[in-house]
């Protein structure tokens, strides 16, 4: 993984507010006690097809399609909070996976 880049993600909910606000709070300081840099934006579901390639990341709370090129991470544990340690764990190596292609 590459320490000096700034990953990409894109924080996911309906209203593109609270929900994604919150994943995106709670990501954001995860990744960084794992030494990660991230810019983590908070997107509306319906808009996440218009901006989907600019991301390295889409993080949701519920799932979504797989048809945006970009991995997707859905897990209710960033809210919830159960089993977060893990879904932490697959964000961190779908990040890898980014950083091997480029």
């Amino acid at each position: 993984m590459d320490s000096n880049k700034v990953y990409k993600i894109a924080s996911v909910c309906g209203a593109g507010y609270a929900t994604s606000g919150w994943i995106a709070a709670r990501l954001n300081d995860a990744l960084q006690l794992k030494g990660i840099k991230a810019e983590i934006t908070e997107v509306k579901v319906v808009d996440l097809a218009l901006v989907a390639a600019n991301f390295d990341l889409i993080v949701s709370a519920s799932m979504l399609s797989d048809i945006y090129n970009v991995p997707v991470v859905a897990s209710s544990s960033i809210i919830t909070g159960i089993g977060f340690d893990e879904t932490l764990e697959i964000i961190i190596k779908k990040l890898e996976e980014v950083s091997d292609k480029k």
